[in-house]
């Protein structure tokens, strides 16, 4: 295996502790009952990842981007966060690829001094919610963390990638090297290299340090 240089992060469940920047804003909004519909719509196959990102955030046009701001900033950060990134950092370029919002991504990439950030942007108009520009969707986290590796002259394989939901896969299929973080389903472990099964993020430096 080649020295890994670049670790990328899913963010929900895995720097931020709960259900996720989707539903977190939900529940702030009172519209979770709705975006579990639409849920159902896309495992069903009736709609695509991209109709049911457009469909959730149809239910929050208009609303004021500070309250969904402040929503986001209200997640719990995943327990041993601090510890594991002030490590990670003196040897690694650290970044976030997640299907989540990008104003959280920017947020945790901004407090732990991580080198990039990549998720999905809402549209703001007048200061209220106008739409939604979907770049991450269930199937690209392994084409982004490619790209990601090229800016820094890197290839995936030089990357690690730590994640734990099946959106994850194509990223640990493309990375050196892969930790499946308190997986949410047991395909992604199929991908995994380590798994770790506690909220701690400290769980994972044995892996990593020294790669």
């Amino acid at each position: 295996m080649r020295k890994i240089k670049l670790i990328a992060f899913d963010l929900d469940g895995v720097l931020v502790d709960g259900q996720g920047s989707w539903w977190e804003v939900h529940k702030a909004l009172g519209t979770l009952e709705s975006s579990r519909e639409h849920a159902k719509e896309y495992y069903s196959g009736k709609i695509t990842f991209d109709e049911w990102a457009r469909k959730d955030v149809k239910l929050w046009d208009g609303v004021e981007i500070e309250k969904i701001r402040d929503a986001l900033y209200d997640i719990k950060l995943m327990n041993g966060i601090n510890d594991t990134l002030s490590q990670l950092k003196k040897n690694y370029k650290l970044v976030i690829i997640s299907g989540g919002l990008q104003i959280l991504a920017d947020r945790i990439k901004e407090q732990f001094k991580m080198d990039h950030a990549v998720a999905n942007k809402l549209k703001v108009k007048d200061g209220r919610v106008c739409g939604v520009n979907q770049i991450v969707d269930f199937q690209g986290k392994g084409k982004i963390l490619e790209e990601i590796a090229e800016r820094y002259g890197l290839t995936a394989e030089d990357c690690a990638a730590v994640g734990d939901y099946s959106n994850d896969i194509p990223m640990f299929q493309a990375a050196g090297f892969s930790i499946a973080f308190n997986p949410k389903d047991t395909e992604i472990i199929k991908f995994a290299d380590k798994i770790v099964y506690e909220k701690d993020l400290r769980r994972i430096l044995p892996y990593l340090n020294g790669k």
